[in-house]
């Protein structure tokens, strides 16, 4: 699993985790911070959280949150061809 371009492409960015059981850990995004042949290391504000490969369901990148400035620019674009 090391070697996944997916996996590698999302180191340090913000990832949701499905786990077999649900953890508490990934009800919010948490940032990975390493990939290894045993599973994967990601943090949060609580800490940093240990998910082994057996447990590991899913893995998704979360997309960046939107800012208001772009709200903001999105309510004058010109709609019109």
């Amino acid at each position: 699993m090391i070697d996944s371009t997916f996996l590698n492409s999302l180191i340090s960015k913000p990832v949701r985790i499905v786990c077999k059981d649900p953890v508490e850990a990934t009800q919010a995004p948490l940032r990975l911070r390493e990939v290894s042949h045993l599973g994967l290391v990601a943090d949060n504000e609580a800490g940093s959280h240990f998910f082994p490969w057996s447990e590991v369901v899913e893995i998704a990148a979360v997309p960046p949150a939107v800012e208001e400035a772009d709200l903001a620019m999105c309510c004058f674009a010109d709609s019109e061809p």
